[in-house]
């Protein structure tokens, strides 16, 4: 009978171990992707970064910066579950919940974690071109990178606002500083933070010039979204910019798809607002600087009525912050 006990006991040992093993080990890890633009783009750079250092962080989620056309695109593939995290221009994030254009239809799986950046829209050209502002690019060819981000977006906008008559050519961000050093373009524009990377290769080659958007063209542009705010592009960003450059800015949100779980969007949120992110991300692109600075803005994520992912929440209010009821 003893014989027996023993064997039971021995052959349960043995099927339970493998139950106490799992137990204790820990989970594979969560592969996440971060979307925000092309080469050629400060998004880029900077996702690129936040990506390396969630990835070697955190021992729960992997993060892959995946390209794209650019921010209209990001909420669509967000929206879609096709990307996880990704970059959230304040205007177009209104737009995107609301159904209104370039979107079809309302945006329902859209969360905020965090400020990114403060975006600025920049339009560039050669000092030698003779080009002063804006009415000097009429009969010019200008590009803003493929159709279908936020750059392409937004100098349609000016355009119209500036009334303007010019031939727009297409391809990607990394090709405008040599399309406009072979005179392909006479022009390009991209919104994004100072510096931007296709701006600084253009003026490592000649000084260049930002039009200024000011007057009746910077009302007729801040009155499209409640998002949009004037601001200076700062004298000695580039090569040949000597004074502060007028133009529109917004702010730029890193958002999340609402499928990603509370724990996911935890993770990722410390670990970019932590002191190593804080030190480590304006590193890879001092864009990083200004979102640090109005972070966690959530008065701002109310604003537009952007909800708040629940794992961004739990971080926020482990730091003391009050979370608004109408984003919760």
């Amino acid at each position: 009978m003893q014989i027996v006990r023993v064997i039971s006991i021995t052959v349960a040992v043995f099927v339970l171990c493998p139950f106490f093993a799992n137990s204790y080990t820990s989970a594979a890890p969560a592969h996440v992707s971060v979307v925000g633009s092309g080469p050629g783009t400060s998004i880029y750079v900077m996702y690129g970064g936040l990506a390396a250092l969630v990835s070697k962080n955190s021992k729960a989620v992997k993060m892959t910066n995946k390209t794209t056309r650019g921010a209209v695109e990001d909420l669509r593939l967000i929206e879609a579950e096709k990307a996880d995290f990704g970059l959230g221009v304040a205007g177009l994030v209104l737009r995107a919940l609301n159904g209104k254009k370039p979107y079809k239809k309302k945006h329902q799986n859209i969360r905020g974690m965090g400020p990114a950046t403060v975006s600025m829209f920049q339009m560039a050209t050669f000092q030698s071109s003779g080009i002063k502002s804006l009415k000097d690019l009429n009969g010019k060819a200008i590009s803003s990178g493929r159709k279908g981000g936020n750059a392409h977006f937004m100098t349609s906008r000016l355009i119209k606002h500036a009334g303007l008559k010019v031939r727009r050519e297409y391809m990607p961000f990394s090709a405008l500083a040599d399309a406009m050093k072979d005179n392909r373009i006479q022009a390009f524009s991209i919104p994004l933070p100072v510096p931007g990377p296709a701006f600084f290769k253009a003026a490592a080659a000649a000084p260049i010039r930002l039009l200024p958007i000011r007057g009746a063209t910077l009302e007729k542009f801040l009155k499209d979204s409640p998002a949009y705010f004037n601001i200076n592009i700062p004298a000695g960003s580039y090569n040949g910019v000597t004074k502060d450059v007028s133009t529109v800015g917004y702010t730029a949100w890193t958002v999340v798809g609402a499928h990603v779980s509370p724990s996911v969007g935890y993770e990722v949120t410390r670990i970019n607002f932590s002191n190593q992110g804080r030190e480590f991300l304006p590193k890879v692109h001092r864009g990083w600087v200004s979102g640090f600075k109005v972070a966690p803005a959530l008065e701002q994520m109310a604003a537009i009525g952007l909800k708040i992912h629940p794992g961004a929440a739990r971080y926020w209010k482990e730091k003391g912050y009050k979370i608004p009821a109408s984003i919760q």
